[in-house]
């Protein structure tokens, strides 16, 4: 294996005192073979490299030239890298155990056909005070090592299985793995699970921390999320062959009846957007359709703005619907 044969994108943005955290944690790595770009979001943030350079480690440096590309497109730019023969990708509130790299190649190498590995992650919540408590809760629950993940079209409404910054992944293939500029960051591993080659090699040992932080630079307007909840549910439905269209509602409205209660609600924006997904609107319970019909009275704007993401978000749709991985 080469001297380097990881790199690291760290990215950060106006967040110096939790990107110490996240640096330290690649010095600490078990496995010393790495590189780490660091992608400065803010050029003026002088902070970045006088953090860089307190370090004093040769394998850090910043990613040059120095722009605001926006946190999809840095993601998007850790993927068409090929310098080495992994890569994987590190938000700056989080950070790794000290065998996460260690691990992760020897998990890649038990599955040699496997091309992307994500590692379960810890969940650690920030104080007012500044400090922060492990939850003692886990993105995933199971007692197996491994498992190989293969999606099925349920898998695409809405949620993701993989995460940012436990991803590892082989650069042979990865610069294919692109997704629209256009989305807002919170919705990137949806968007990635459409074109990331299947199955997904799971590890179920929590390898990373993931920071419930107080303050976050990810979206908050409701109707954007909403919009893109409406997309990959409908498109799901306009990849899906006419004879599962009503097994697939079935098993949304099942689960937005046991395990994921506000999940009503973007089914029955996604009835109303898709006509491909208009059994979502006759399966809904009466009670959940008059409560959603209030929703609309209340909050027009928000809601025609749902009504209308296949023209808004046009590039999102279209790739949605091009890409049947």
């Amino acid at each position: 294996m080469n001297k380097h044969s990881v790199k690291i994108h760290v990215v950060t943005y106006r967040r110096p005192h939790l990107l110490v955290r996240a640096l330290k944690s690649l010095i600490n790595q078990t496995y010393q073979g790495w590189i780490a770009e660091v992608i400065n979001d803010d050029p003026l943030d002088d902070k970045v490299i006088e953090l860089i350079n307190s370090l004093n480690d040769p394998r850090i440096f910043l990613s040059s030239p120095s722009i605001h590309r926006g946190g999809t497109e840095n993601f998007n730019y850790a993927f068409r890298s090929s310098a080495t023969t992994y890569a994987c990708l590190l938000e700056d509130d989080n950070w790794y155990e000290e065998n996460f790299l260690e691990y992760m190649i020897f998990a890649m190498n038990k599955f040699p056909h496997i091309d992307i590995a994500c590692a379960n992650e810890k969940i650690w919540k920030e104080q007012k005070e500044g400090d922060w408590i492990d939850t003692g809760v886990t993105i995933w629950q199971n007692d197996d090592e491994f498992d190989l993940f293969k999606y099925d079209i349920l898998d695409k409404c809405g949620s993701a299985k993989i995460c940012n910054s436990s991803m590892f992944w082989k650069t042979k293939n990865s610069s294919k793995w692109q997704t629209p500029k256009s989305i807002p960051i919170d919705v990137t591993e949806h968007f990635r699970e459409r074109v990331i080659p299947h199955p997904i090699l799971l590890v179920h040992k929590p390898l990373v921390n993931y920071a419930e932080t107080i303050n976050s630079y990810r979206y908050t307007v409701n109707s954007k999320w909403g919009s893109y909840q409406a997309l990959l549910i409908g498109s799901a439905f306009v990849l899906a062959p006419i004879s599962e269209r009503n097994q697939l509602a079935n098993s949304l409205w099942k689960r937005a009846l046991t395990t994921q209660k506000y999940l009503y609600t973007s089914l029955l924006f996604t009835g109303m957007l898709f006509p491909e997904a208009i059994l979502l609107w006759r399966y809904a319970p009466l009670n959940l359709k008059l409560r959603f019909i209030l929703t609309l009275i209340r909050r027009p704007i928000s809601s025609l703005l749902v009504l209308q993401a296949k023209k808004k978000e046009e590039e999102a749709y279209n790739f949605l619907i091009f890409n049947k991985s």
